[in-house]
């Protein structure tokens, strides 16, 4: 072998070295798309929108505190469908932000579904998941046992923020925060906001402290 023959064999098993590396890369990048970190199904960002004015309420600046005139924004929900929060102007709207790691997120939603089978339609229920895969999201709704003794639950939008535009626009304390209930009435106003774990009793007042603001 001559001394030529050593950068063809260096540049050689240069090659072959990357060569496995992206094979590696590739097998690592597969099983996080198998486990829901990289899910197509996850929809678009959720979005921040031009928030319609209230009637008669002018006045009224627009933001997430008792009130305000809740944000507009829009999402995508766990079939990928597009939904506006000003879509339920006219009704009761029960924001909710959970994630599946988060404990008194896990009690709350069994209550949540009690409550939006006792309003019926008087209540929109929309559940806002924090940064979390769409498929994690829905998979942990189907476990959920629920009250009765049913399992699973689903609620009016079950929706994804993926990078927690939302949350954002909606949190008000200094550090990081779950759950997060936001209670708006029919014209579209902020009636009441909870950080931290409701009870039943705690989210059947505030709903009918927004059925009377909106009256």
């Amino acid at each position: 072998m001559s001394v030529a023959d050593f950068p063809r064999r260096s540049l050689r098993s240069r090659l072959i070295a990357l060569a496995g590396v992206a094979v590696i890369v590739g097998v690592a990048m597969s099983g996080l798309w198998l486990a829901g970190v990289f899910d197509s199904a996850s929809g678009e960002a959720a979005t921040l929108v031009t928030t319609p004015g209230v009637e008669g309420a002018s006045g009224l600046a627009i933001g997430p505190l008792a009130g305000q005139i809740a944000p507009d924004f829009e999402l995508s929900d766990f079939d990928g469908n597009r939904r506006r929060l000003s879509d339920y102007r006219g009704k009761v709207v029960y924001l909710n932000f959970w994630a599946t790691w988060c404990v008194p997120c896990q009690a709350e939603l069994p209550e949540i579904y009690r409550l939006h089978q006792e309003y019926g339609d008087q209540l929109v229920v929309i559940e806002i998941n924090k940064a979390e895969s769409t498929s994690a999201a829905d998979s942990f709704f189907q476990g959920i046992e629920r009250d009765d003794g049913g399992k699973g639950v689903s609620f009016t939008v079950d929706g994804t923020d993926p990078t927690a535009t939302l949350y954002a626009a909606y949190h008000t304390l200094p550090i990081d925060t779950l759950p997060i209930s936001i209670f708006i009435d029919a014209r579209g106003v902020v009636s009441k906001v909870s950080n931290g774990q409701l009870d039943f009793d705690g989210m059947h007042s505030a709903v009918e402290q927004a059925l009377a603001s909106g009256s």
